[in-house]
C-alpha cells in the first residue's frame, strides 16, 4: 500500500533532474521534498468566541402605532425612528495631545 501522496513521485524526480544539473547531492533535496510535504501548517487552537447575545423574537416597537418589527439582536424597546437619543460613550484608545491637534 502506497501511503505517499501522488505528486510525491514526479517532485522527487524533479528535483533530482535539476540537482544533477546543479552537481547537487539529489538524495538531500529529495528528502527535503518529503518533509515539506509532511508539515502541518495551522494556527493553535482557541475557544470559539461567545455568542451574540440574543431577546425575544417577535418583538414589536413600542411606540403608540408603530408596527415594525425588531431584531432580536436589538436591545432597544424601540425602533429607530422612535428611540431616544443615547448618549455617546467614546470607547478605544485616546489620543496624544499632540496627536489630537
Amino acid at each position: 500500500m502506497n501511503l505517499r501522496p501522488p505528486g510525491f513521485v514526479y517532485a522527487a524526480r524533479l528535483a533530482t533532474q535539476i540537482d544533477a544539473r546543479r552537481g547537487v547531492s539529489a538524495r538531500k533535496e529529495v528528502r527535503s521534498v518529503a518533509q515539506a510535504q509532511e508539515t502541518y501548517r495551522g494556527g493553535s487552537v482557541r475557544s470559539l468566541p461567545r455568542p451574540n447575545k440574543t431577546f425575544a423574537k417577535g418583538r414589536v416597537c413600542a411606540a403608540p402605532g408603530c408596527d415594525t418589527r425588531l431584531s432580536m439582536y436589538s436591545k432597544w424597546d424601540h425602533c429607530w425612528q422612535h428611540e431616544p437619543v443615547h448618549t455617546y460613550v467614546p470607547r478605544g484608545k485616546r489620543k496624544r495631545r499632540d496627536e489630537a491637534a
